[in-house]
């Protein structure tokens, strides 16, 4: 019997905090409609809101990818649920990098992750410390009980990884079911977001699911199970078994790019100046497909300089003197001699933080698919005005929708069976 109280909508609200940045949504499994609250920095931001039992809250987080990274929430319904301790809680990577307040995911761009996160399954949270100020700064309007919680790429060896500053796949979307917030009257409302058959869109998907159940109960009936002689043992577990699904470690496939500049031997970039850029991406194999291929964002950045702390000063100290070091045209490093030296140990990379350079366009460049063993290029627009004498960098981030693996793949196994006399 269907419940007449799932499309009805609620009233809700909550509390939340995320370091650094969030944009916080309501949805419905699909895609999300409605944007509800939003954050810049690191103090909690409260919301009331409406939705329905069938709908979701969505979380969109980045961080700076320093410091301490996580996301910490109380939300009020009928009950109440703190994050990190439900397991309704869940997490998708999208690996599209933000790292800035001021240049946020777009509702398309999220729509699109969405869509991927149904087929591509939604990940299990990680969860830290609760809201008691051991490890994060404490939110007295959220509660104690309430843990932080974030997505680990398992790419990071620190001790305290994922919450460690550090880029795991970002940005990420975490949701939790309405219903969750209303389980009296939710009780069996069904959002219904698996990825069955093309992601649920053909025609056929709900007779093709009916007869594998059928086929399953039947298969699930029989006494003997044998195991094909040629299965990789470690990997082909019990069929229809959580157990059975793992995930390929897969080597990481990036396209190679390249740099077009400068109109004679002669050229160089000169201090005011206009020059014309052609960035241009490769696919260098044959038997493969980069699909969708996007540069999300092209970035000015001040020339990495390493500096090593002497004893004396702290590693924010030290920071801070290798950022002024970069900034201030009067520093130089025998200003700072008895504080750091300059060598290869400690890390300091600043974005150009004024306009004196600008890249035409510099976000959402759209490069297209690259088949096997192909090159696409894309002009931009370099001006410099008045820009300080020194080596730069042109940090291009970029997403790919889809990699496409072109291989005939054959094979054959066999099952031993043994036939005794009737």
């Amino acid at each position: 019997m269907k419940n007449k109280e799932c499309n009805k909508v609620r009233p809700f609200k909550g509390t939340y905090s995320c370091d650094n940045y969030a944009d916080v949504y309501i949805g419905n499994c699909h895609e999300i409609e409605q944007k509800i609250a939003q954050n810049s920095d690191l103090e909690s931001v409260r919301f009331e809101a409406e939705a329905t039992c069938n709908q979701f809250i969505y979380f969109v987080c980045w961080s700076d990818n320093m410091g301490l990274n996580g996301l910490l929430a109380e939300l009020h319904g009928d009950n109440s649920i703190l994050s990190g301790t439900s397991k309704k809680w869940e997490v998708f990577p999208t690996g599209i990098n933000f790292d800035v307040s001021t240049t946020r995911p777009s509702q398309k761009i999220i729509n699109a992750q969405l869509k991927k996160a149904h087929c591509k399954q939604w990940k299990t949270v990680a969860i830290g410390g609760n809201n008691d100020g051991s490890v994060f700064r404490q939110y007295k309007d959220i509660d104690g009980e309430a843990h932080f919680i974030w997505y680990d790429s398992g790419r990071h060896n620190h001790p305290n990884a994922p919450f460690k500053g550090f880029n795991h796949d970002e940005f990420l979307i975490f949701r939790l079911p309405i219903k969750e917030l209303f389980k009296e009257v939710c009780y069996n409302c069904k959002q219904e977001c698996e990825c069955v058959d093309d992601c649920g869109c053909g025609t056929c998907v709900e007779d093709i699911q009916k007869e594998r159940n059928v086929l399953k109960t039947e298969a699930l009936a029989k006494t003997f199970v044998v195991k094909g002689d040629e299965n990789n043992s470690r990997r082909c577990k019990a069929p229809y078994a959580n157990t059975t699904c793992s995930e390929l470690d897969l080597p990481r496939i990036e396209p190679c790019f390249y740099l077009h500049w400068g109109d004679s031997k002669k050229d160089q970039m000169e201090n005011n100046d206009t020059e014309v850029l052609y960035i241009t991406a490769c696919n260098p194999y044959n038997n493969l497909r980069f699909r969708g291929l996007t540069i999300t964002k092209i970035s000015i950045l001040y020339n990495n300089t390493f500096i090593k702390k002497k004893d004396s000063v702290s590693v924010s100290e030290a920071s801070t003197i290798g950022a002024q070091l970069l900034a201030n045209d009067t520093l130089h490093p025998s200003d700072i001699k008895d504080q750091v030296e300059i060598v290869d140990d400690f890390e300091v990379v600043k974005p150009l933080d004024n306009r004196s350079i600008q890249i035409v366009p510099d976000r959402l460049i759209a490069l297209g698919d690259l088949c096997g063993c192909s090159c696409a290029s894309q002009a931009v627009h370099m001006s410099i005005q008045n820009a300080h004498p020194s080596k730069y960098q042109i940090l291009v981030e970029y997403c790919i929708d889809q990699i496409e693996i072109n291989q005939d793949n054959t094979g054959k196994t066999r099952f031993p069976i043994t036939i005794i006399k009737s």
